[in-house]
């Protein structure tokens, strides 16, 4: 087997489109075995990751539901084996100020950005302290420092999610296993399209020092190094892919 993720098996939330896609076809082409957790069907990112030789498997899951998230690791054990690699990429955006978002928006938004990792990392631990190089990767957001208006749920529950990877970072180093995450920008996929306007990616180019539009493949290059061994000695960090808008 190729690759140097060769002899692992990545579990991806949110896989079935977009940037969760990409990082799932990534890891398969880096030589991972690939299951994705997703409420929408994953037949496109099968075949994206079969195409690769590596081996699949998806169910229905949502991710902020505890005995679905659970069952569903118990089913990957079963097809795939012990998982080495969890990224955590569900999300869901529901734009709206504070003068228009709804205390159900607010916490739907939260159980799939905040409890669905933390629900996800507990259901999958045992298999990454057998892994012996164990690896968490949160895909964040730097609209966390932009903060622009309309996303104040979405935007909340990514800093709760950076609070998230830093501490499961320390509580898990002494077993061998690394969290981080991965703060994107404005990536163009077919749910940003959908929440936003032409003139909003315009706006996101305007302030990057990188002058194009942020693609999945920038992310998921960087989930492809942090899930590595080149990665071996990064814990506790967002790494920051966002053309420079931020430069943090």
């Amino acid at each position: 087997m190729a690759g140097r993720l060769a002899g692992r098996t990545a579990v991806v939330t949110g896989g079935s489109t977009g940037i969760g896609q990409e990082i799932a076809r990534r890891l398969a082409a880096d030589g991972a075995d690939i299951a994705v957790a997703d409420v929408s069907p994953a037949d496109e990112t099968r075949e994206l990751v079969t195409a690769t030789g590596r081996r699949f498997f998806s169910d229905k899951v949502d991710v902020s539901d505890e005995d679905a998230i659970t069952g569903f690791a118990a089913r990957v054990r079963g097809e795939l084996g012990f998982a080495d690699i969890l990224v955590n990429n569900a999300a869901v955006v529901l734009p709206a100020d504070l003068d228009h978002v709804t205390y159900e928006a607010w916490r739907r938004t939260f159980a799939v950005n905040v409890d669905g990792p933390f629900l996800a990392s507990k259901a999958f631990l045992p298999d990454l302290k057998r892994s012996g190089s164990g690896r968490i990767i949160n895909i964040t957001s730097s609209s966390y420092w932009t903060a622009p208006p309309p996303f104040v749920s979405y935007i909340s529950a990514k800093g709760a999610l950076n609070g998230l990877t830093s501490v499961l970072a320390a509580n898990l180093a002494v077993h061998d296993i690394t969290v981080n995450g991965v703060a994107a920008g404005l990536v163009r996929t077919a749910a940003a399209v959908e929440n936003t306007d032409e003139a909003f990616f315009e706006q996101a180019v305007h302030i990057q020092d990188i002058k194009r539009v942020e693609m999945p493949h920038d992310v998921s290059g960087v989930v492809a190094f942090l899930a590595s061994d080149d990665a071996a000695f990064i814990t506790g960090q967002i790494v920051v892919a966002d053309g420079g808008s931020t430069r943090r």
